[in-house]
């Protein structure tokens, strides 16, 4: 069972990317699904986020309002760093024994891609995969993607000062596949990376 990391900032393509790499038959793992899922009340982790972030982040029903809370940890890095060392312990503990159960199956999956966002602020996910992508896209166009998916040009850029750079998510990648044109163009590039390595690797 061949375990892809697919990273890459905001707007920059991660889930085309996914969605061809399941297109092609890989099992799929997004972290931010899994986060989410640990953000139900009731649990540990939303005790410790409204502890750390108060009321604020919360809808009018009690639960964690997700936009809201991004406003909230985007605020700084230091607010970011804050989040993410709530949550990512919490989602690790969940995925990396679903992949060993996954291995263990007597027909175990070809190929599963992992979304992992803060790959280069969680590096500890790395240890889950054999390989990493990084999807690369000039910031102003990330920024216009997200802003042409309801986000707020500040918002967008202050998640992006939050988060790694391209070139520090590049120098942890074994691949790098560029975004930066048609949608058809990045096709085709995820095309020639899967001929290239995939069907090499898996």
């Amino acid at each position: 069972m061949y375990v892809l990391a697919v990273t890459g900032g905001l707007g920059a393509g991660k889930t085309t990317a996914t969605d061809f790499l399941r297109s092609r038959g890989a099992v799929v793992l997004s972290l931010d699904d899994i986060a989410k899922h640990q953000l139900a009340p009731g649990t540990p982790v939303f005790d410790q986020v409204v502890a750390a972030f108060g009321p604020v982040v919360l809808d009018e029903d009690g639960r964690i309002d997700t936009d809201a809370l991004a406003r909230e940890a985007f605020s700084s890095a230091e607010r970011a760093r804050e989040l993410n060392a709530i949550v990512h312990p919490a989602v690790l503990r969940e995925v990396a024994p679903g992949l060993t159960e996954m291995g263990l199956l007597p027909n175990p999956p070809r190929m599963v891609a992992i979304d992992i966002p803060l790959l280069v602020e969680a590096p500890v996910f790395g240890e889950l995969v054999d390989e990493v992508v990084t999807i690369s896209a000039p910031e102003e166009v990330r920024i216009e993607r997200a802003v042409s998916r309801g986000m707020s040009e500040a918002d967008a850029r202050a998640r992006i000062a939050c988060q790694a750079t391209d070139a520090e998510r590049e120098a942890v990648a074994d691949h790098v596949i560029v975004n930066d044109s048609t949608l058809e163009e990045f096709h085709e590039r995820l095309t020639r990376f899967w001929d290239d390595v995939i069907d090499d690797a898996s």
